[in-house]
């Protein structure tokens, strides 16, 4: 009898997990197996570095830079660390406001907040579930005060548009800033506008936990560097500005470093999953993916857009046929009881998109016939 190795029986462990009582479920991430990080665990063992922006850490930020384009990174301990940074150091002084959709995860709206700034919601497009550089000159027409900054929030792993907001900037003059949480594989190039990203385990390039800044202006990375280590700017351990602890250990350089190392792999199977999906929903289904998903960039909580009037149903399919599903940004900023006060602009696409965008089942233990189950169940 053939025994299965350590990957071999952890798959299948999970797949009986996943498929336990016939559920199917709808995310489960998957690191680096032990024996996937071990060398880079013994490298740590040999340095006896464990923090402190040791050699696993800068190699991995120098991996990751070269991935996205970026000329430059600092590594963060979580993606709303990294969105926190950057607006502490881009943000204009004396300015209360910084635009935000209301639809994204909450993190963004604690972000600005921990920043020191008042989020001001604005609605996003139906067809690319962001804020557009058009609705927000829109909202600067309607304000009698300039905002200290932009907060411009990539829809579940969709590239940025740098290149629009780039312009944006130049002509208004308000700083913009990108939280890209999930788009760490999609993006290929990095501006001087910085793109803020998360490296939680459910992203396509997850470590556990951790973030990172990406930017093409090297003092802006310095400073965000210095932020995350108690503001030690150059090698003099002088506190220059005010900042904080919010590095990464040797041990998430160690799993980033394997992550990266396996990343074509992961890559390849999102894209069958992602292929999967829209075949089946190209055969007469009115259920739609996001704009380009798949094309240009792929992530790991895909979402389908449902017609109006199919909601309820589709929503009693999947429950009925044991697929889970999520809203994985719930319904807005401001339904969440911390932030129903802030000041905020006409919502009215948040408040009909938030309702159809519907989390799929998405992840590596999906078989085929799985994928016809749940695409069954939509309109």
């Amino acid at each position: 009898m053939r025994l299965c190795s350590l990957s071999e029986c952890s798959t299948d462990l999970r797949y009986r997990a996943n498929m336990s009582n016939g559920k199917i479920k709808v995310l489960i991430p998957q690191l680096p197996t032990a024996d996937a990080i071990l060398p880079y665990l013994r490298r740590i063992d040999e340095k006896r570095t464990y923090s402190n922006y040791g050699p696993l850490a800068t190699e991995f930020r120098d991996r990751l830079s070269a991935l996205t384009g970026a000329a430059g990174a600092t590594l963060t301990s979580n993606g709303t660390t990294a969105i926190e940074v950057v607006l502490r150091i881009r943000a204009r002084p004396g300015a209360r406001y910084c635009l935000m959709p209301s639809y994204t995860f909450i993190a963004s709206a604690h972000a600005v907040c921990n920043a020191g700034l008042t989020p001001y919601l604005l609605d996003v497009s139906e067809q690319t579930l962001t804020l557009t550089p058009e609705l927000a000159r829109a909202a600067l027409r309607e304000l009698d005060e300039q905002p200290a900054a932009v907060l411009v929030v990539s829809a579940f792993g969709a590239p940025p548009d740098q290149a629009a907001w780039q312009a944006f900037e130049e002509e208004t003059g308000v700083p913009v800033v990108f939280d890209a949480a999930a788009a760490t594989t999609s993006i290929k190039s990095v501006g001087r506008q910085p793109l803020c990203v998360s490296l939680h385990a459910t992203k396509a390039l997850g470590i556990g936990e951790g973030g990172a800044i990406l930017c093409s202006d090297k003092e802006l990375i310095e400073r965000a560097s210095a932020i995350t280590g108690f503001g030690f700017l150059g090698a003099e351990r002088v506190s220059a500005i005010r900042a904080g602890n919010y590095r990464i250990s040797e041990y998430a350089g160690a799993v980033g470093l394997a992550v990266l190392d396996a990343l074509p792999e992961r890559l390849a199977e999102l894209q069958r999953l992602t292929d999967g999906y829209r075949a089946r929903l190209d055969s007469g289904k009115r259920s739609r993916l996001q704009e380009h998903v798949g094309e240009n960039w792929l992530t790991m909580t895909l979402n389908v857009i449902l017609p109006t009037d199919s909601v309820t149903q589709t929503i009693s399919r999947l429950d009925e046929e044991q697929v889970e599903w999520r809203r994985w940004w719930g319904f807005g900023c401001h339904k969440h009881p911390a932030f129903a006060d802030l000041p905020r602009g006409d919502l009215t696409t948040t408040e009909s998109i938030s309702h159809r965008v519907i989390g799929l089942p998405f992840h590596n233990l999906l078989s085929d016939v799985d994928l016809d189950r749940i695409v069954r169940c939509l309109p």
